[in-house]
């Protein structure tokens, strides 16, 4: 029993000279009611207020006139969905036999505000302050907290966001016990969550509970089909144990699950569990600096590119309770560099439960502090380009209640919302609700998904994104060893990916989607064969795949684009000498094939040469000098060579050289097709010998990729 309902047990008992020999219910003898009070605090003190209620109904029933069964009970009610109306009648009555109590203010304060009774609950929280001694101390901070709650859900309340279509997704996957902490892959086809409650690993050896704190928490699974959630099941035993296991963050594929263990006296730690083919395996402790034996860390998300885990603790050091923090995955496999997010996003109170969605520029999380209605409540954030973030803002009712929100996850659209709350809606202690409609700012990004294919039999395989504009790793990827199946989330950007099977079979490809202004799906498998001429003929561009897409809308690759500058090429003054640089020139990654893009921009060129008639033409192709290592490193262990930064100089010149006559010749190519003489085009690769500008910035480099025209005869 707690200092608090001690020294409330003495003081009612002493005050309304309540004794053993007042009259007593027949049903239960005095021992077994001392067992039952027994039960009953111990439940209360580990916030099992269902069976803690139960219990001092059925001691309250025993003695009607036993005031402190009576609060008690009333405190319980505050808990309940169902019944939060009645704690307010509950508490009055012990208020008008008891008015001297103080504590009594308190709780009735808090009945009334979980009844969305803001003015009075304010009230009564004054009335306590005022009367309250240094024994109120941990009430006296919960009051001020509770009046400012209060405040903030008056002005909230009134602001109400009517787009947000809240619903309680119930069955299957919500029950009278807890479900929480869902998590969902980008293309939301699998849902992992927590459940607390009967069919928890060894639930067999305790005693059945109407609540779910009796129980521990494991780890189930949904799969989404034809728009249901399937009847959930245990996610297996090698994640789910006696102890507390539960899924706190999902990668955008869906194949890389983090989990929050305690065991014994651990106060909590985040492990990771990876699904090799269809079986989740047995999780790891994170290695590196994200745990701590002296803090709690049990809340977690990873960023698209997998390189940067935002996580949740009560370490020392922070602002005031649990903060938020990000790692970043260092290249031995350990996460370091952790950084705490700052007062913008922290505050004294506990801020927990962080979701960096797949555009990496929204996070959402739950807070006590910033301005919150009660309990916690989920904001949003942005970050800038310097990775800071914006205030938070509160989400609003109905998302946020005066109940716990926490747990917030969007899917990659921006169409679909989870979280985990409790209230009037629930049919548990803790629900999943999902937002069918939302005012909720749309991301820009593509959401590319398929298979991996070798000889046309699914297979798993490394897949590298670089980032086009920097020459930059984005990140690393797998597709699923069984089922073949990969998921990237690409933000506006120009990107290059490369497919490589352990075997050391490679396929590329590239994309342009650094203007997109939109959400977009681009589905596509990756075949590889042991027959190399196969590859080419099976394997259709992402950018002929994006215009396709696109065409279904009634779109072009051309509305996606805000700033689409066009080639402007004025008929007159074409003298010879004169170069002229033909913008959206774009090829696939590592190959001469042009895209969807690059061939519109051709269309026009092509134009031009059938009204000047008289003009001959060199195609001329250029690249930067920039070297990618990593790259280079796999290229040479491949072919068996040692690898040296001259050998790689020597390679590269060679190979940009090469590479950039094929490019200019397939624009030679695709402009004979278009009926122009090919006595009139010549098609000249310089590679890296003419750059422009610098090769060492970003800005330099794309101004030296370029693909240029220049009049040789002007007859």
């Amino acid at each position: 029993m707690n200092h608090f309902v001690r020294l409330l047990t003495i003081f009612l008992l002493l005050t309304v000279s309540i004794t053993l020999n007042a009259q007593e219910d027949k049903k239960l003898t005095k021992k077994e009611a001392g067992v039952l009070l027994e039960k009953a605090e111990m439940n209360f003190e580990l916030k099992n207020y269902l069976d803690a209620l139960d219990q001092y109904t059925a001691l309250y029933e025993y003695k009607k006139n036993d005031l402190y069964y009576k609060l008690m009970m009333g405190i319980c009610l505050t808990y309940d969905p169902d019944q939060k109306l009645k704690a307010i009648e509950i508490i009055e009555q012990v208020k008008v036999t008891n008015p001297e109590y103080n504590l009594v203010n308190f709780y009735l304060g808090k009945a009334y505000a979980v009844n969305y009774e803001f003015d009075k609950a304010v009230n009564l929280f004054n009335m306590f302050l005022s009367a309250a001694t240094a024994e109120d101390a941990g009430q006296k901070v919960l009051a001020d907290q509770m009046i400012q709650n209060c405040k903030n859900a008056k002005e909230i309340l009134a602001d109400t966001v009517k787009q947000n279509v809240i619903v309680n997704i119930k069955y299957p996957i919500n029950s009278q016990y807890s479900e929480y902490v869902p998590v969902i892959s980008a293309d939301e086809s699998v849902m992992i969550y927590t459940y607390r409650g009967v069919k928890s690993t060894g639930a067999d050896k305790v005693d059945q509970s109407q609540g779910s704190e009796g129980y521990t928490e494991d780890v189930f699974i949904s799969y989404k089909n034809n728009g249901e959630w399937t009847e959930p099941k245990s996610i297996g035993d090698n994640i789910n144990s006696d102890g507390h296991d539960a899924a706190i963050a999902l990668s955008v594929d869906g194949q890389t699950l983090f989990i929050y263990k305690s065991e014994g006296n651990n106060l909590g730690d985040i492990y990771v569990s990876y699904l090799k083919g269809k079986e989740w395996s047995k999780p790891e402790k994170l290695k590196g600096d994200i745990n701590s034996n002296k803090s709690w860390e049990g809340s977690a998300s990873l960023a698209a590119n997998g390189n940067t885990l935002y996580f949740a603790s009560d370490r020392d050091g922070g602002f005031g309770g649990r903060d938020i923090y990000k790692a970043e995955l260092q290249e031995n496999g350990e996460w370091g560099n952790v950084m705490n997010l700052g007062p913008n996003v922290n505050t004294t109170y506990n801020d927990d439960a962080p979701f960096i969605h797949p555009d990496n520029i929204s996070l959402y999380f739950s807070s006590q502090g910033h301005t919150s209605i009660g309990g916690y409540d989920i904001f949003s954030t942005t970050k800038d380009e310097y990775g800071g973030f914006s205030t938070p803002v509160n989400m609003g009712y109905p998302i946020n209640t005066i109940d716990d929100n926490r747990y917030f996850v969007l899917s990659a659209s921006g169409k679909t919302g989870y979280y985990s709350g409790g209230g009037e809606n629930s049919i548990g202690e803790q629900d999943i609700f999902k937002i069918e409609a939302g005012k909720i700012d749309k991301p820009v990004l593509a959401l590319l998904l398929g298979k991996v294919y070798f000889d046309d039999v699914e297979t798993g395989s490394f897949m590298n994104l670089y980032n086009n504009e920097e020459g930059e790793l984005e990140g690393t990827f797998k597709s699923n060893d069984e089922t073949g199946k990969y998921v990237m989330a690409l933000k506006p950007g120009r990107y290059e990916i490369e497919v490589e099977l352990e075997s050391g079979q490679i396929v590329r490809d590239s994309i342009r989607l650094d203007e997109i202004t939109e959400y977009v799906v681009l589905k596509k498998d990756f075949r590889i064969y042991s027959d190399t001429n196969m590859v080419a003929s099976n394997n259709k561009s992402l950018e002929d795949i994006l215009a396709a897409e696109l065409a279904k809308d009634g779109k072009t690759i051309d509305t996606l684009f805000t700033d689409n500058v066009k080639t402007e090429i004025k008929l007159e003054g074409m003298t010879a000498g004169r170069s002229i640089k033909l913008e959206n020139i774009l090829y696939d990654f590592d190959k001469a094939t042009l895209t969807t893009t690059s061939k519109v921009e051709l269309d026009r060129l092509a134009t031009i040469l059938e009204e000047q008639s008289e003009i001959k033409i060199e195609i001329s192709s250029h690249t930067d000098a920039k070297r990618n290592i990593e790259a280079a490193k796999r290229i040479f262990k491949r072919k068996g060579v040692p690898y040296t930064k001259e050998a790689h100089d020597k390679m590269s010149g060679t190979y940009n050289q090469r590479l950039s006559q094929r490019r200019a010749q397939s624009v030679v190519n695709y402009l004979v097709k278009k009926g122009i003489a090919k006595s009139r085009l010549v098609a000249k690769g310089y590679g890296e010998a003419k750059p422009v500008a610098t090769n060492d910035t970003d800005e330099g480099r794309q101004l030296n990729r370029r693909t240029e025209f220049k009049v040789l005869e002007d007859k």
